[in-house]
């Protein structure tokens, strides 16, 4: 998964506007967050995680920690991510529930959570970047030039404002839980340890879901069973050259079945020769599928460690 853009207000650490244009971020392939404790380095990640999966990162996180305690008191809570994946870039908008003061009259609501999920297009998005000059923009910033996530209202599709089917869309084209995408992209402080202590199956699978490596298990597999048939079939091979050596061996000592009352010496000694030439083809047959069977077990006894060291 690949972000793009991250806009949030009222979250956290932060109190204003702030966009952050990972597309700039990221030309360079490599960014730091740095910063002084409280600075809201890890403000920056929960907005992210609670744009996908709407709760922060770390696992004794709440709800409450969520709105800012600078927020003003007209000021909208929210998070608005732009992520890129194999199935194509969406953008999410996410407040969570929290108390407001009323429109009219006096005292606080309770402002529900809501979600927006939209699958954008690139052109709507290069279009959006360039109406607000965000390429050339700070791209950590909320001043003239940054991008405005409004200017992309009108670049996609909306597809949910559900939060179960907007939830699990989003968990589908990510191809992370919640639980998976903080235990592997994201790693709050603390929790790094907790990952290391999980049982070797639970780690083997979740990576192979991270880095995809399906493909190598299938195919280990399928290598083993083609292993075990090839096995199978030098066995029979061998078995088959065993019985034609024997019958070739009870041929030359005398001790295959002569037929009875030959009418002259020279069928006995035809039908000998006839029985031996049938035994020598056959073995001969016999050892050629063994060596064949042979060569293939040597191919997947290769493929198959080559597999594994994939």
């Amino acid at each position: 998964m690949q972000v793009r853009s991250l806009q949030f207000q009222a979250f956290g650490a932060f109190a204003e506007l702030t966009s952050i244009d990972f597309d700039t971020l990221t030309q360079s392939r490599l960014f730091l967050l740095e910063g002084p404790t409280g600075a809201g380095k890890s403000t920056v990640i929960d907005a992210i995680v609670f744009a996908l999966y709407g709760s922060v990162a770390a696992a004794t996180g709440s709800a409450q920690r969520i709105r800012s305690d600078f927020a003003g008191p007209g000021s909208e809570t929210f998070a608005d991510l732009v992520f890129e994946v194999p199935g194509g870039m969406f953008r999410v908008r996410r407040t969570p529930q929290y108390e407001r003061i009323k429109k009219n009259g006096a005292g606080t609501t309770t402002q529900q959570a809501t979600v927006k999920l939209w699958r954008l297009t690139e052109p709507g998005w290069e279009l959006a970047r360039r109406s607000s000059g965000g390429s050339d923009a700070d791209p950590a910033g909320g001043g003239a030039g940054s991008l405005d996530h409004h200017d992309l209202d009108a670049a996609g599709e909306l597809l949910s404002t559900r939060m179960d089917e907007a939830g699990l869309q989003i968990s589908r084209a990510v191809g992370l839980s919640r639980e998976q995408f903080v235990q592997t992209i994201v790693l709050p402080q603390g929790e790094f340890a907790a990952f290391l202590r999980a049982r070797p199956e639970d780690r083997t699978s979740l990576l192979q879901r991270v880095f995809q490596t399906e493909v190598y298990v299938q195919a280990q597999a399928r290598l083993a069973e083609r292993r075990r048939a090839v096995t199978a079939t030098v066995g029979e091979a061998r078995q088959g050259m065993t019985s034609a050596a024997a019958a070739f061996t009870r041929l030359r000592s005398g001790e295959a079945p002569v037929p009875e009352a030959p009418d002259e010496p020279s069928q006995v000694v035809s039908e000998a020769r006839g029985q031996l030439a049938l035994a020598l083809a056959e073995s001969q047959e016999a050892e050629q599928r063994a060596v064949a069977a042979r060569s293939e077990e040597l191919a997947a006894q290769t493929a198959l460690r080559e597999g594994t060291v994939l």
